[in-house]
């Protein structure tokens, strides 16, 4: 019996997220099923978070328990040849019975794409949210600024996530720009449930009603989701990278 971790990738858009439930697709069921074939047995799928439905996972990490007798490459190549073609495995990692692909996790980075342009094009559907007026990128940097740092981020989470805590350490956000594309990377500890698509969400309504960046820390303060923007839609958002001390690729991987 081994402990195996993978790097995923997935198009969220025709599954109902990560967690196994009743009716319609998930990552979890799409990939279990396929670790199932090959361990010919059950096998749970843990991964590092979460995702909702139509959110899409650049670098998705999972671990599970099997006795498996290939090599880490043909794993990878194995899985992809079972699964659907909107999920993938990048690499397999035998990682140690310790690692564990949520608890183990250091930090946790995420991206959120906004596409500014008077009219829509049909090459970000399902990939960014489209805002049609004009958008600042300056001022998406100011507003944001206030958010780094270990604060109270009750006023950006579903409220349903906040009876666990809601205090979340932000390390950084960066904002850049091309081809019409807003690109905002976000790493932190933890992310709470929605907190980075009502970080957006606010911003954006925020600079829709001309309210200073600074504003943002009256809401913050508020601690109370009634006091945020909307939630921006889940396809614009994606899971990039999963950070781990010792980092993955310092066991034996497939590539």
């Amino acid at each position: 019996m081994s402990r195996y971790a993978l790097l995923l990738q997935y198009d969220g858009t025709e599954f109902n997220g990560w967690q196994i439930q009743a009716g319609g697709r998930t990552i979890q069921d799409e990939l279990e099923k396929a670790v199932k074939i090959l361990a010919k047995k059950d096998v749970r799928v843990t991964a590092s978070g979460r995702t909702d439905a139509g959110v899409h996972a650049l670098g998705q990490v999972a671990h599970f328990d099997a006795d498996i007798d290939i090599s880490l490459e043909k794993l990878c190549a194995n899985l992809n040849g079972i699964m659907s073609r909107d999920v993938s495995v990048k690499n397999a990692y035998h990682v140690p019975y310790d690692f564990h692909s949520r608890f183990s996790a250091v930090k946790r980075e995420y991206i959120y794409l906004i596409y500014r342009s008077p009219m829509r094009t049909p090459f970000v559907r399902n990939r960014a949210m489209w805002i049609n007026h004009p958008f600042d990128i300056e001022y998406i940097r100011e507003a944001s600024s206030y958010l780094i740092g270990e604060k109270d981020f009750c006023s950006f989470c579903k409220k349903i996530s906040s009876d666990n805590g809601t205090i979340r350490k932000v390390e950084s956000i960066d904002v850049t720009e091309s081809d019409d594309v807003i690109r905002i990377r976000l790493r932190a500890n933890a992310f709470l449930h929605n907190m980075i698509r009502i970080i957006v969400g606010t911003i954006v309504q925020m600079y829709r009603e001309k309210r200073e960046p600074a504003f943002i820390l009256e809401i913050l303060e508020r601690r109370d989701r009634s006091y945020g923007g909307f939630t921006a839609p889940p396809y614009g958002l994606y899971l990039n990278e999963i950070t781990y001390e010792p980092p993955l690729d310092q066991y034996e991987s497939a590539f």
